[in-house]
């Protein structure tokens, strides 16, 4: 079969994820009540056909793997493994829909309250009192077994097409397609988790101590939000002046936000608006999202300025750039630049200088220790995914997560996360190579522009060279393009080390 014609088929994927993206953000705004990716994904099938993707297989078989990322096969190889994924995902798109529209509608009664699905983790955060906590949890937890039926088939559903598609399983999908040794990745993080599992324990066995009053032997996952709600610092963190924070903080590194007019805040409160902060790129780089329902809190600062750097960054690519690098990719690229800008609230000279906050110590301490769970919450994930993905879903697989994230993080947690618990395709590793990317970014801006590199001009131009190559390049080229020969944790574990011993 003759695959399509390229300048066809990055007409087709700039359109078709035009349109998924915008149903994307119609959901998760709170604009619409059902999901509806199931006629968008039958418009473009023709992306997505069996045949197509067996072409794209057949093909790669015939090329020298030493070529991965020359120029002529680098765009190529990007839009295998967009149609190959795309392929999984419209089998499965009834089934997405069908999980996407429960939450969405589904509420949890507990104590007289009707309390949407994914407004949980909000009142679990605000929740002061443990046995209640527990118990809100417990109810949410029913509804979620109800959710695991869906995923469930879902992820069999993904599993049997990985090895129809001439895979072994869906990990060597995974790696195949994006270039990725998990196992290499596994190795590190298994590493990371022993070097610091001493650090983490005594930070965060204190930590809940102090805000929960529960050891960390003692404490339950649903008591983690609640130990991070940290509301002795949110007269520091105003919802009133979040944005103004973050236009303050791009025009100290010479960006000047008023100019980005392809740059939409969603910012509007309303009832069903996923609380998570996200960033629509409907349209790279013309009309690109950022949403968020603020409440007040530093998540909120740390959410929008994630999200921010997203947002900055589609909306920075060099609009010439062809589908492929605009649009698909290595992820791990543009969460490196969401994380770079997501952590500028947590660094002590811009505590001081944009909020006013004169003793930084607590606050930088507490915010480590979060970002340190995070990282062996994900390593965890890491570790358990990789089990779950060599073969098909079994019953066992619900002590294994559990088991895999006590391991981590020392505190107790339910096994019927397991599947809701989950990103497609390995996300958690691209977050993984994000953190390290992001760590070896901002060592080389430090050394470039110096430590208050947020509040020096030149940063910005620098930042705006890096954010045009869209996602051209992979984590693993564009380290090398910052100084580095390759990913490198040592600057992410440094850090933390350094600011968790003091």
């Amino acid at each position: 079969m003759v695959l399509p014609d390229l300048r066809t088929l990055r007409d087709d994927i700039e359109s078709f994820l035009g349109e998924l993206t915008e149903e994307y953000y119609q959901n998760n705004a709170g604009l619409k009540e059902e999901a509806s990716t199931a006629e968008i994904y039958n418009k473009y099938d023709h992306l997505f056909s069996m045949e197509n993707v067996l072409s794209w297989k057949s093909e790669d078989a015939t090329r020298d793997p030493d070529n991965i990322a020359t120029e002529e096969t680098r765009g190529m190889r990007y839009i295998k493994a967009f149609c190959t994924m795309g392929f999984l995902d419209n089998v499965m798109k009834t089934l997405s829909d069908k999980a996407n529209t429960f939450e969405i509608k589904t509420t949890v009664d507990f104590d007289g309250e009707h309390i949407p699905y994914r407004q949980i983790p909000m009142k679990l955060r605000n929740e002061e009192n443990p046995a209640k906590r527990r118990k809100v949890f417990e109810a949410k937890l029913a509804q979620t077994e109800i959710l695991n039926e869906i995923l469930s088939e879902r992820l069999a559903t993904a599993h049997d097409q990985a090895v129809v598609l001439g895979f072994k399983n869906y990990s060597d999908l995974c790696s195949s397609l994006k270039g990725i040794d998990y196992k290499a990745l596994e190795e590190q993080m298994e590493q990371f988790l022993r070097r610091t599992e001493k650090t983490y324990v005594d930070s965060m066995d204190e930590l809940l101590m102090e805000k929960t009053n529960l050891t960390i032997s003692e404490a339950w996952s649903c008591d983690i939000p609640f130990a991070f709600r940290g509301q002795e610092f949110d007269r520091y963190f105003a919802k009133e002046t979040l944005q103004d924070a973050f236009n303050t903080s791009l025009k100290g590194m010479g960006i000047d936000p008023a100019k980005y007019t392809n740059i939409h805040v969603d910012s509007e409160d309303r009832p069903r608006k996923n609380p998570r902060a996200f960033c629509a790129a409907v349209k790279v780089p013309d009309d690109i999202r950022l949403v968020i329902r603020p409440g007040g809190g530093w998540r909120d600062y740390e959410a929008y300025f994630h999200e921010g750097g997203h947002a900055w960054h589609f909306g920075s690519t060099w609009k010439k750039h062809p589908a492929e690098y605009k649009y698909l990719g290595d992820n791990s690229v543009t969460e490196s630049f969401a994380f770079l800008i997501g952590y500028l609230p947590t660094n002590k000279s811009w505590l001081k200088g944009i909020l006013g906050m004169k003793d930084t110590d607590e606050f930088v301490r507490f915010s480590l220790t979060h970002k340190l769970m995070f990282l062996r919450r994900y390593a965890a994930k890491l570790v358990y995914e990789l089990k779950l993905h060599q073969a098909k879903v079994t019953t066992g697989l619900e002590d294994v997560y559990r088991n895999c994230l006590q391991k981590a993080l020392k505190v107790r947690h339910t096994e019927k996360h397991y599947l809701e618990d989950l990103d497609d395709g390995f996300y958690c590793a691209d977050y993984l190579r994000a953190w390290i990317l992001e760590g070896q970014i901002r060592a080389a801006v430090q050394e470039e522009f110096g430590e208050d590199w947020f509040v020096n001009e030149r940063t910005g131009p620098f930042l705006k060279e890096l954010w045009s190559y869209g996602q051209k390049y992979t984590a693993d080229e564009l380290v090398k393009t910052v100084g580095y020969v390759d990913l490198d944790m040592e600057p992410m574990v440094q850090e933390i080390e350094r600011g968790l011993a003091q």
